[in-house]
């Protein structure tokens, strides 16, 4: 009898120590795997910098924030003309098409306001769910009020 609960004790303390050792083991497994996966979705939306040439302004764009929890898909953009001044109005001026062909208005603007050679900001928009399989960013452009297209696969 005395000897049964000392094995009992034993199992128990063996069996919890299985118990912790897994259990720590699955956790640091899972952590990894989160980080892997989160790496993974950055490195799948690392999209490339485009550059449009309207006449005279020279449109540069890089797309930034396309992961699932976005609250916006921002467009980081550069402006730069060496003749006359950049007026634009940015939200006006730019749309987002996706791949079923619906357009989208940005919601915001953030950078420098109109005037001068060089305009730097950041165009929002609200993100689109399902996320579509490329995205084009509709510019009208000074030239004859004809329009350009900056496009990425996603």
């Amino acid at each position: 009898m005395k000897y049964q609960k000392v094995i009992i004790f034993n199992f128990a303390i063996i069996v919890i120590g299985a118990a912790l050792y897994f259990g720590i083991f699955n956790r640091s497994n899972l952590l990894n795997q989160t980080t892997n996966d989160a790496t993974r979705i950055s490195e799948q939306t690392t999209l490339q910098t485009q550059t449009l040439t309207d006449g005279t302004v020279t449109y540069t764009v890089t797309p930034k924030g396309f992961i699932p929890s976005a609250t916006t898909w921002d467009f980081t953009m550069s402006l730069d003309t060496h003749t006359g001044s950049l007026d634009q109005d940015m939200v006006a001026l730019i749309s987002f098409i996706d791949n079923k062909g619906n357009a989208y208005q940005p919601t915001k603007w953030e950078g420098d306001p109109p005037g001068g050679h060089h305009r730097e900001g950041i165009l929002q928009f609200l993100p689109v769910f399902p996320r579509p399989s490329f995205v084009e960013l509709n510019i009208q452009t000074t030239d004859s009020a004809k329009e350009s297209r900056l496009r990425w696969n996603l």
